[in-house]
Order: structure tokens, then C-alpha cells, then sequence
């Protein structure tokens, strides 16, 4: 019964002002910092009340309204991101293969940027893996549009669904984005499986972006793996706009300044891996970690006058 109430009312849901956009903050691994989100659809049923994404977007691929929800997001997608464009955010905008069976997508996608004054560099359009793409030349020109605008291309869900080797290396990805159910399984031998395909995307040049992290200890795992950024429940929650614009000005990273090797390492030791974490401890308790010197002091404390910060 719910499948016919879905299927009966998603066209129109977005004109209706049914459909919200909530946003996962990504992390920069080496810094801590906000540097992303994944925009992510709900719907706000009238009868139902917050729909998962999960429960409709199927359907919208079945019935074809996932042109109309896609635009919907990419409109919104958009002008969250020039919003933030101070705070240098970039948002990722999910696209099924579906809606590149649509010749105008890609111009669709261009007015939309162009609407609000947004940088294209803030833009990703990631591919998602619920259906496989079916015309591999149209998807190419449709992609090659948008990358030679500067917008990011990123392929979700990477090491499982239909993502593979001759997809990665066919279409125009600058962001590979692995399958947050290799991150889960949390095992020596699927973190052996992690390495190689970081190992795969630094090969081709892509960014790379761990997803599904819901410890300490993954965050740690794919800091070791190499991965540049990392979102998951751990880091941050999906969220709506007025809540994540909060999230991003209180969760604030700067990065530490140049030290040597074992000053660094005593500091990463002790889960210190920007000023903002070093500012919360005692001087004293700095002062006594084994490889901070004087000098790696002197450094910390030039650092984090400039940052407006200072040890307690």
C-alpha cells in the first residue's frame, strides 16, 4: 500500500514543496576540516511524514520522475553552494544513470550553476550505482559537458553494485568514492582491499573519499589508507541547510603548522592533528609530550597566535 501511495503522489512532489535537501558533511582527513557535503533528498509526505530516499528513489527511476527530483536537487544543490562559497564548501549533487539518458541534463545542470553565481569547482555530480549505465557514449558526452566546465564528476559506491575498472577508466571521474560496506566490515582483509583501490584512483589522478565511517577507528584506518576526505555518521549526520551553515562554522580545522618528524608524530600520537586540538590542552601537557622541543613550541605558539587561538 505504501508503494501506491509513493507511486501515486511523487509527481509534483517537488512543485508541491514536498521534497528537502539534507546535507553529510566531508571531512578533509589531513585536517579535520569541513570541505564538502553530499546533498541528499527526503521527502515530506503529507500523509506518510519524512521519506527516506531509499522508500522512493527506485521508483522515481521506474516511473521516470527522477528527472524531476534530480532537477529539483541540483537547483537546490546549487544555490546551498553559493551560499557557502566563503567558507569554500563544495556540494555533491547525486545523478542516477537515468537522468543521463536525458540529452539536455548536462545544460540543465549548466543554468542551474549559472542561476546562482556559483563556481563550477564547488559542483560534484555524483554518479550513483542503483542502475548501470546503459549508453556508455551518451553518458561520456554528457559528463565530458560538464567536466570541461570545471564541475567534478565522482562515481559512488566504488568496489561493489556496477562500478568497475572499464566504467572508471570510460567516463570522466575526478572522485572516486569508496563503497561505505567495505568501511562497515571493518576486517584486515577488506582494509587490504581499500588500499588497493586507493592505490587504483592515485594511479588515475582521482580524489578519493571514504564513506559509511562510524568510528574513531575507521577515521583513523582511512587516514592511514591515504583517502582525502571521509563523511559517515561518526563525522557528521545528513542535516538540513540551516543546521549543517552551523555545523561548518563550529567544526573549524586548522592545520598544524610545519614541525619536524617528531614533533608531528608525538603530537598525531595523542590525537592532536590541528590547532584547534592543541588549543584545548595545557601547555604543560604539550610541553611533555616526548618530541616537542623548544623550537616545535616556539613553532605551535606563532601558529596559534595567527589562528587567534593559544594554549591554555
Amino acid at each position: 500500500m505504501q508503494r501506491v501511495i509513493l507511486e501515486r503522489d511523487l509527481p509534483g512532489a517537488a512543485q508541491r514543496g514536498e521534497l528537502v535537501a539534507y546535507y553529510q558533511p566531508q571531512l578533509e582527513v589531513a585536517s579535520g576540516r569541513v570541505i564538502g557535503a553530499e546533498a541528499l533528498v527526503r521527502w515530506q509526505h503529507p500523509e506518510l511524514g519524512l521519506v527516506p530516499p531509499l522508500d522512493f528513489i527506485s521508483i522515481a527511476e521506474e516511473t521516470g520522475t527522477i528527472h524531476e527530483v534530480g532537477d529539483f536537487m541540483i537547483e537546490e544543490g546549487c544555490a546551498f553552494a553559493a551560499s557557502l562559497e566563503a567558507d569554500e564548501i563544495e556540494i555533491a549533487v547525486n545523478v542516477s544513470a537515468v537522468q543521463l539518458d536525458d540529452p539536455a541534463f548536462s545544460s540543465r545542470v549548466k543554468d542551474a550553476y549559472l542561476r546562482h553565481g556559483l563556481k563550477p569547482e564547488h559542483l560534484t555530480i555524483e554518479l550513483t550505482e542503483s542502475r548501470p549505465v546503459l549508453d556508455v557514449p551518451a553518458a561520456i558526452a554528457q559528463l565530458d559537458s560538464l567536466r570541461s566546465l570545471g564541475i567534478g564528476i565522482s562515481i559512488d559506491d566504488f568496489g561493489s553494485g556496477y562500478s568497475s575498472l572499464k566504467q572508471l577508466d570510460a567516463l570522466p571521474f575526478t572522485e572516486l568514492k569508496i563503497d561505505q560496506e567495505l568501511i562497515r566490515e571493518d576486517t584486515d582483509e577488506t582494509w587490504s582491499r581499500v588500499a588497493t583501490l586507493v592505490a587504483i584512483a592515485r594511479h588515475r589522478g582521482l580524489r578519493i573519499v571514504a564513506e559509511g565511517i562510524e568510528s574513531q577507528e575507521q577515521y583513523e584506518n582511512v587516514r592511514s589508507a591515504g583517502c582525502d576526505r571521509a563523511q559517515g555518521y561518526f563525522l557528521g549526520m545528513p542535516m538540513p541547510r540551516d543546521e549543517f551553515a552551523s555545523f561548518v562554522r563550529a567544526h573549524v580545522r586548522t592545520p598544524l603548522p610545519l614541525l619536524g618528524a617528531p614533533a608531528r608524530r608525538a603530537l598525531e600520537a595523542v590525537g592532536l592533528r590541528n590547532l584547534e586540538d592543541v588549543a584545548a590542552r595545557a601547555r604543560a601537557e604539550i610541553r611533555a609530550l616526548h618530541g616537542i622541543g623548544p623550537k616545535a613550541l616556539e613553532r605551535l605558539d606563532v601558529a596559534l597566535k595567527a589562528a587567534g587561538l593559544e594554549l591554555a
